[in-house]
């Protein structure tokens, strides 16, 4: 199965958006969270793999999306 993580913060308004899309698809057993404010090792790696710190960012396998609506496409197509 692939893996997918998403980064984020709660008290991002986008992240947030992301989260009830997950939350309404039922799918949040299918991903890892990594709260970047939580685990400041997490923001390390999102800087790595992005060259910043900016979330919500959605990794599968090692591709990072930046964009809610590559998210929201995402996310769709591959849980609904």
């Amino acid at each position: 199965m692939l893996m997918i993580e998403l980064y984020f913060h709660e008290d991002c308004e986008y992240s947030q958006i992301v989260l009830n899309t997950i939350s309404n698809l039922k799918i949040k057993n299918k991903l890892t969270f990594k709260d970047i404010l939580v685990n400041p090792d997490y923001a390390k790696e999102l800087a790595e793999l992005t060259g910043n710190e900016t979330v919500p960012c959605l990794v599968t396998g090692d591709r990072p999306m930046k964009e809610g609506k590559d998210f929201r496409k995402y996310l769709v197509s591959h849980f609904m």
